[in-house]
Protein backbone atom coordinates (compact mmCIF):
# COMPACT_ATOMS: atom_id res chain seq x y z
CA UNK A 1 0.00 0.00 0.00
CA UNK A 2 2.90 2.35 0.64
CA UNK A 3 4.27 1.69 -2.84
CA UNK A 4 0.86 2.27 -4.42
CA UNK A 5 0.39 5.49 -2.47
CA UNK A 6 3.82 6.71 -3.55
CA UNK A 7 2.86 6.27 -7.20
CA UNK A 8 -0.50 8.02 -7.25
CA UNK A 9 -1.91 11.40 -6.31
CA UNK A 10 -5.23 10.05 -5.05
CA UNK A 11 -6.01 8.45 -1.66
CA UNK A 12 -5.53 4.69 -1.46
CA UNK A 13 -8.00 2.26 0.13
CA UNK A 14 -8.24 -1.42 1.00
CA UNK A 15 -11.30 -3.62 0.48
CA UNK A 16 -11.24 -6.77 2.57
CA UNK A 17 -13.36 -9.43 4.20
CA UNK A 18 -13.52 -9.75 7.97
CA UNK A 19 -11.43 -12.93 7.97
CA UNK A 20 -10.32 -16.06 6.11
CA UNK A 21 -11.23 -19.64 7.11
CA UNK A 22 -10.35 -20.07 10.80
CA UNK A 23 -8.61 -16.69 10.99
CA UNK A 24 -11.87 -14.91 11.66
CA UNK A 25 -11.68 -13.40 15.12
CA UNK A 26 -12.33 -9.71 15.62
CA UNK A 27 -8.84 -9.27 17.08
CA UNK A 28 -7.23 -10.75 13.96
CA UNK A 29 -9.20 -8.33 11.78
CA UNK A 30 -8.07 -5.45 13.99
CA UNK A 31 -4.44 -6.60 13.83
CA UNK A 32 -4.69 -6.40 10.04
CA UNK A 33 -6.31 -2.95 10.06
CA UNK A 34 -3.78 -1.66 12.58
CA UNK A 35 -0.77 -3.02 10.71
CA UNK A 36 -1.83 -1.66 7.31
CA UNK A 37 -2.87 1.75 8.65
CA UNK A 38 0.20 2.21 10.83
CA UNK A 39 2.72 1.15 8.17
CA UNK A 40 1.19 2.86 5.13
CA UNK A 41 -0.85 5.98 4.26
CA UNK A 42 -4.04 3.87 4.03
CA UNK A 43 -6.87 5.55 5.93
CA UNK A 44 -9.93 4.07 4.22
CA UNK A 45 -11.08 0.45 4.47
CA UNK A 46 -14.10 -1.08 2.74
CA UNK A 47 -15.24 -3.94 4.95
CA UNK A 48 -17.14 -6.84 3.39
CA UNK A 49 -18.84 -8.16 6.52
CA UNK A 50 -18.39 -11.86 5.72
CA UNK A 51 -15.29 -13.96 6.05
CA UNK A 52 -13.94 -15.85 3.03
CA UNK A 53 -13.96 -19.64 2.93
CA UNK A 54 -11.12 -21.05 0.84
CA UNK A 55 -12.11 -24.69 1.23
CA UNK A 56 -13.39 -25.19 -2.29
CA UNK A 57 -16.82 -23.55 -2.21
CA UNK A 58 -17.74 -21.41 -5.20
CA UNK A 59 -17.46 -17.61 -5.32
CA UNK A 60 -21.28 -17.48 -5.39
CA UNK A 61 -21.50 -19.57 -2.21
CA UNK A 62 -18.86 -17.35 -0.61
CA UNK A 63 -21.33 -14.50 -1.00
CA UNK A 64 -24.06 -16.45 0.85
CA UNK A 65 -22.74 -19.13 3.21
CA UNK A 66 -20.41 -17.24 5.59
CA UNK A 67 -22.66 -15.30 7.98
CA UNK A 68 -22.73 -11.52 7.89
CA UNK A 69 -21.20 -9.94 10.99
CA UNK A 70 -22.02 -6.26 10.81
CA UNK A 71 -21.06 -6.02 14.47
CA UNK A 72 -17.40 -6.31 13.41
CA UNK A 73 -17.83 -3.27 11.16
CA UNK A 74 -19.40 -1.12 13.88
CA UNK A 75 -16.74 -2.23 16.35
CA UNK A 76 -14.08 -0.98 13.92
CA UNK A 77 -15.72 2.46 14.00
CA UNK A 78 -15.40 2.41 17.77
CA UNK A 79 -11.81 1.13 17.91
CA UNK A 80 -10.27 3.09 15.02
CA UNK A 81 -11.88 6.55 15.24
CA UNK A 82 -9.20 8.15 13.04
CA UNK A 83 -9.90 5.86 10.06
CA UNK A 84 -12.72 5.78 7.53
CA UNK A 85 -14.75 2.60 7.03
CA UNK A 86 -17.30 1.73 4.37
CA UNK A 87 -19.71 -1.15 5.03
CA UNK A 88 -20.34 -3.78 2.34
CA UNK A 89 -22.08 -7.14 1.96
CA UNK A 90 -25.73 -8.18 1.92
CA UNK A 91 -27.14 -4.65 1.52
CA UNK A 92 -29.79 -4.74 -1.20
CA UNK A 93 -32.01 -1.67 -0.86
CA UNK A 94 -31.90 2.09 -0.42
CA UNK A 95 -33.69 1.73 2.92
CA UNK A 96 -30.87 -0.49 4.17
CA UNK A 97 -28.27 2.01 2.94
CA UNK A 98 -29.94 4.78 4.92
CA UNK A 99 -30.38 2.52 7.95
CA UNK A 100 -26.66 1.67 8.00
CA UNK A 101 -25.78 5.37 7.78
CA UNK A 102 -28.25 6.26 10.53
CA UNK A 103 -26.37 3.88 12.81
CA UNK A 104 -23.09 5.64 12.04
CA UNK A 105 -21.64 4.03 8.91
CA UNK A 106 -19.17 6.34 7.18
CA UNK A 107 -20.22 4.99 3.79
CA UNK A 108 -22.05 2.08 2.16
CA UNK A 109 -20.92 0.04 -0.84
CA UNK A 110 -23.67 -1.70 -2.81
CA UNK A 111 -22.39 -4.05 -5.48
CA UNK A 112 -24.46 -6.86 -6.93
CA UNK A 113 -27.82 -5.41 -5.92
CA UNK A 114 -27.07 -2.27 -7.93
CA UNK A 115 -25.83 -4.34 -10.86
CA UNK A 116 -28.84 -6.67 -10.79
CA UNK A 117 -31.49 -3.96 -10.31
CA UNK A 118 -29.95 -0.64 -11.38
CA UNK A 119 -33.27 1.11 -12.03
CA UNK A 120 -34.53 0.85 -8.46
CA UNK A 121 -31.14 1.16 -6.73
CA UNK A 122 -29.06 3.61 -8.75
CA UNK A 123 -32.04 5.57 -9.99
CA UNK A 124 -33.02 6.50 -6.45
CA UNK A 125 -29.63 7.14 -4.85
CA UNK A 126 -29.44 10.88 -5.58
CA UNK A 127 -32.86 11.60 -4.10
CA UNK A 128 -33.24 9.01 -1.35
CA UNK A 129 -29.67 9.17 -0.02
CA UNK A 130 -28.36 12.61 -0.99
CA UNK A 131 -31.61 14.59 -0.90
CA UNK A 132 -31.66 15.73 -4.53
CA UNK A 133 -35.07 16.24 -6.19
CA UNK A 134 -36.47 13.02 -7.67
CA UNK A 135 -36.02 13.09 -11.45
CA UNK A 136 -38.85 12.01 -13.75
CA UNK A 137 -36.48 10.32 -16.20
CA UNK A 138 -37.68 7.07 -17.80
CA UNK A 139 -35.89 3.93 -18.90
CA UNK A 140 -36.43 4.93 -22.52
CA UNK A 141 -34.60 8.21 -21.92
CA UNK A 142 -31.78 6.43 -20.11
CA UNK A 143 -31.38 4.03 -23.04
CA UNK A 144 -31.38 6.87 -25.57
CA UNK A 145 -28.49 8.51 -23.73
CA UNK A 146 -26.72 5.20 -23.19
CA UNK A 147 -26.95 4.36 -26.89
CA UNK A 148 -25.06 7.53 -27.81
CA UNK A 149 -22.43 6.82 -25.18
CA UNK A 150 -22.20 3.12 -26.03
CA UNK A 151 -21.65 3.60 -29.74
CA UNK A 152 -19.00 6.25 -29.02
CA UNK A 153 -16.86 3.80 -27.02
CA UNK A 154 -17.26 0.65 -29.13
CA UNK A 155 -13.89 -0.79 -30.18
CA UNK A 156 -11.88 2.22 -29.01
CA UNK A 157 -9.19 -0.27 -27.92
CA UNK A 158 -9.02 -2.22 -31.16
CA UNK A 159 -11.54 -5.06 -30.98
CA UNK A 160 -12.83 -4.00 -27.58
CA UNK A 161 -15.11 -3.15 -25.98
CA UNK A 162 -17.57 -5.24 -27.94
CA UNK A 163 -21.31 -4.70 -28.20
CA UNK A 164 -21.80 -7.46 -25.61
CA UNK A 165 -19.43 -5.80 -23.15
CA UNK A 166 -21.04 -2.37 -23.50
CA UNK A 167 -24.60 -3.71 -23.14
CA UNK A 168 -23.92 -6.14 -20.29
CA UNK A 169 -24.41 -3.52 -17.51
CA UNK A 170 -27.97 -2.95 -18.81
CA UNK A 171 -29.18 -6.53 -18.49
CA UNK A 172 -30.80 -5.84 -15.10
CA UNK A 173 -32.56 -2.67 -16.22
CA UNK A 174 -35.97 -4.40 -16.51
CA UNK A 175 -35.60 -6.51 -13.37
CA UNK A 176 -38.96 -8.05 -12.36
CA UNK A 177 -40.80 -6.28 -15.20
CA UNK A 178 -43.10 -7.96 -17.77
CA UNK A 179 -41.21 -9.63 -20.67
CA UNK A 180 -37.83 -9.10 -19.05
CA UNK A 181 -36.80 -12.70 -19.79
CA UNK A 182 -38.02 -12.47 -23.39
CA UNK A 183 -36.01 -9.29 -23.90
CA UNK A 184 -32.86 -10.88 -22.48
CA UNK A 185 -33.21 -13.79 -24.90
CA UNK A 186 -33.62 -11.36 -27.80
CA UNK A 187 -30.53 -9.44 -26.69
CA UNK A 188 -28.50 -12.64 -26.43
CA UNK A 189 -29.47 -13.53 -30.00
CA UNK A 190 -28.75 -9.99 -31.22
CA UNK A 191 -25.22 -10.11 -29.81
CA UNK A 192 -24.33 -12.55 -32.59
CA UNK A 193 -24.88 -10.11 -35.43
CA UNK A 194 -25.51 -6.53 -34.21
CA UNK A 195 -22.50 -4.26 -34.67
CA UNK A 196 -23.84 -1.14 -32.92
CA UNK A 197 -25.75 -0.43 -29.73
CA UNK A 198 -28.35 1.45 -31.79
CA UNK A 199 -29.10 -1.57 -33.98
CA UNK A 200 -29.32 -3.87 -30.97
CA UNK A 201 -31.82 -1.57 -29.23
CA UNK A 202 -33.87 -1.19 -32.42
CA UNK A 203 -34.06 -4.95 -32.77
CA UNK A 204 -34.87 -5.85 -29.15
CA UNK A 205 -36.64 -3.08 -27.26
CA UNK A 206 -39.94 -3.86 -28.98
CA UNK A 207 -40.15 -6.79 -26.58
CA UNK A 208 -40.61 -4.41 -23.62
CA UNK A 209 -44.07 -2.82 -23.17
CA UNK A 210 -44.24 0.96 -23.64
CA UNK A 211 -45.69 1.40 -20.16
CA UNK A 212 -42.48 -0.07 -18.73
CA UNK A 213 -40.16 1.93 -20.96
CA UNK A 214 -41.96 5.21 -20.23
CA UNK A 215 -42.66 4.83 -16.49
CA UNK A 216 -40.66 7.15 -14.21
CA UNK A 217 -39.18 6.06 -10.90
CA UNK A 218 -41.77 6.58 -8.21
CA UNK A 219 -40.93 4.64 -5.05
CA UNK A 220 -38.16 3.41 -2.82
CA UNK A 221 -37.99 -0.40 -2.54
CA UNK A 222 -38.39 -1.74 0.98
CA UNK A 223 -35.67 -3.43 2.97
CA UNK A 224 -34.75 -4.59 6.46
CA UNK A 225 -33.91 -1.55 8.58
CA UNK A 226 -33.27 -2.92 12.09
CA UNK A 227 -30.32 -5.15 11.17
CA UNK A 228 -27.72 -2.54 12.03
CA UNK A 229 -29.36 -1.62 15.33
CA UNK A 230 -29.12 -5.29 16.34
CA UNK A 231 -25.50 -5.45 15.16
CA UNK A 232 -24.53 -2.58 17.45
CA UNK A 233 -25.88 -4.55 20.41
CA UNK A 234 -23.49 -7.44 19.60
CA UNK A 235 -20.17 -5.57 19.51
CA UNK A 236 -17.10 -7.62 20.50
CA UNK A 237 -14.86 -6.34 23.31
CA UNK A 238 -12.67 -3.34 22.45
CA UNK A 239 -9.43 -4.05 20.61
CA UNK A 240 -6.11 -3.65 22.38
CA UNK A 241 -2.96 -3.43 20.28
CA UNK A 242 -0.33 -6.04 21.10
CA UNK A 243 2.70 -4.28 19.62
CA UNK A 244 5.09 -7.15 20.38
CA UNK A 245 2.93 -9.78 18.66
CA UNK A 246 2.52 -7.59 15.59
CA UNK A 247 6.25 -6.97 15.41
CA UNK A 248 6.98 -10.68 15.03
CA UNK A 249 3.86 -11.64 13.01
Amino acid sequence: MSVIAANTNVPVSVKCRIGVDDHDSYNELCDFIYEVSSQSPTRHFIIHSRKALLNGISPADNRKIPPLKYEYYYALLRDFPDLQFTINGGITSIEEVNAACTEGAHGVMVGRAAYGNPWQILGLVDSAVYGAPLRSITRRQVLEQYQVYGDSVLRIYGPRPTVREVVKPLLGLFHAEPRNVVWKRAVDAAFRHCTTIKSLFEETLGEIPDEVLDAPITEVPSGITDTFIKAKSLLPPPYTVNEEELLYA
